[in-house]
């Protein structure tokens, strides 16, 4: 029975993965990729998520973060995440961050402060978020390569940043997939 529950569970991931995946009703805020402050595109504009090329993380560990802006651990995850992107973006890591303010001043301001340097995405209504039944911020859910769910996380630990960091590089190493 709960092995059932198990692959029920993960179907329903990979369901929520799909329709990120092809979600034309969020939005994007594309940032810098290199170490230095984050732009926004387009004039301080979020764009469509329609408008991203999702192919290209096709082979690439992706971890999808959902985060607000009032949120505590969501601050002391930026620097962290953004420290990874850094250190393994070369090698075929790349992060999103999913905004659920409600206000996109408020994301626009976070991402002022905090300068990531991986793309952010906008969802004011909440739908992705409910796809994926986001418990709580952050929420964390980790693709492998072969863009199957690999991990989700709730919340941010400082005293986690090597087991997280270790997922991550268990994860690169896997390159067969």
């Amino acid at each position: 029975m709960a092995w059932e529950k198990q692959t029920l569970a993960k179907i329903k991931w990979r369901i929520a993965v799909l329709a990120l995946l092809s979600c034309g009703g969020a939005l994007i805020v594309s940032t810098t990729q290199a170490a230095e402050p984050s732009a926004v595109s387009v004039n301080n504009k979020m764009l469509p998520a329609s408008d991203i090329n999702w192919s290209k993380y096709a082979g690439k560990v992706v971890v999808i973060d959902f985060w607000a802006s009032w949120c505590g651990p969501c601050r002391e995850s930026f620097p962290w995440m953004k420290q990874m992107q850094a250190k393994y973006g070369k090698d075929g890591l790349v992060f999103v961050g999913i905004n659920v303010d409600k206000d996109p001043a408020l994301a626009l301001k976070f991402i002022q402060q905090y300068q990531p340097n991986f793309e952010i995405r906008s969802d004011q209504q909440g739908k992705l978020a409910s796809q994926f039944k986001v418990p709580g911020m952050p929420s964390t859910f980790i693709l492998g390569r072969d863009g199957q769910p690999a991990a989700k996380h709730q919340g941010f630990f400082k005293a986690k940043e090597a087991e997280y960091e270790a997922e991550i590089v268990r994860l690169l190493s896997n390159k067969n997939t």
